[in-house]
């Protein structure tokens, strides 16, 4: 029996050992080894690598940028300052044309206001004319109602003394018909 124990546990610790190293490739199987992890960082080395070159040719474009909008900045400085002096000398000119157009209208304006003066004048006078004429027909009119009435007066005179004689004689003929009567 005692060769059977042997035999029987040597073929134990085979098993045993296979089982272990089999365990042990499962658990490699699992377990990345170190050059799984080499790889995968040297990766990640050259892909941070990759960003910072990225980064760096940004930060070379960004500046390349900013000193062609300088430039353009620079460039529409020059620009607005040469339209500056070119309004200001268009400004002058016409500020020269407004002053010479001021003065010939300031002309024109006193000509057209001793126009208005002369005419006003005139108008006066012929106002003058009309208010003397008038003032003849009225004094025409006065006249001729003057004499209207002082004709009215005698014919309203003759007209009463008439009427005063006729009654008179009718009172005459009243009294001799009374008279009769009595």
């Amino acid at each position: 029996m005692s060769n059977d124990i042997t035999s029987v546990k040597q073929p134990e610790e085979s098993t045993s050992v296979a089982l272990t190293k089999g365990m042990e490739m499962m658990i490699a199987g699992f377990i990345p080894n170190t050059r799984y992890f080499d790889s995968r960082f040297d990766l990640l080395q050259v892909q941070v690598d990759l960003m910072q070159k990225g980064q760096s040719e940004v930060k070379s474009q960004i500046i390349r940028l900013e000193d062609q909008v300088e430039r353009r900045f620079e460039r529409s400085d020059e620009i607005l300052k040469g339209f500056k002096c070119d309004v200001d000398k268009r400004s002058e000119q016409v500020d020269g044309r407004f002053s010479s157009l001021k003065t010939d209208m300031d002309k024109r304006f006193e000509k057209s206001d001793q126009n208005l003066n002369d005419f006003r004048t005139v108008v006066d006078k012929r106002f003058q004319q009309v208010d003397d004429k008038l003032d003849k027909i009225l004094e025409r009119i006065d006249r001729r109602i003057d004499e209207g009435l002082r004709e009215n007066r005698v014919q309203s005179m003759r007209m009463f003394t008439f009427a005063m004689t006729f009654s008179a004689i009718s009172m005459i003929g009243l009294v001799g018909k009374m008279m009769k009567l009595f």
